[in-house]
């Protein structure tokens, strides 16, 4: 298994554990679950087995955080005007 931690998140790449190349490997992404983890190690994805599929499983991520940020800045400004 390779892993991969960049700031808060990160992936691993897993397939078969006796093989140091899998024929079939896959990738989830993962996020950190807290501040002190020295790693990411909270699957956020399902195990995606192609370019298309990673492409299209970060595209919804970050569609979905653009509506968070959205929401987010709409209730806060709504919270100082009240």
């Amino acid at each position: 298994m390779i892993e991969k931690t960049i700031g808060t998140f990160g992936f691993h790449l897993v397939g078969d554990t006796d093989v140091p190349r899998p024929i079939r490997p896959n990738v989830r992404v993962y996020v950190k679950s807290s501040a002190v983890s020295r790693s990411a190690d909270l699957a956020i994805s399902p195990c995606l087995a192609s370019s298309a599929d990673i492409d299209q499983f970060v595209d919804d991520a970050i569609a979905a955080l653009q509506l968070v940020r959205a929401d987010a800045k709409r209730a806060l400004t709504t919270a100082c005007q009240g």
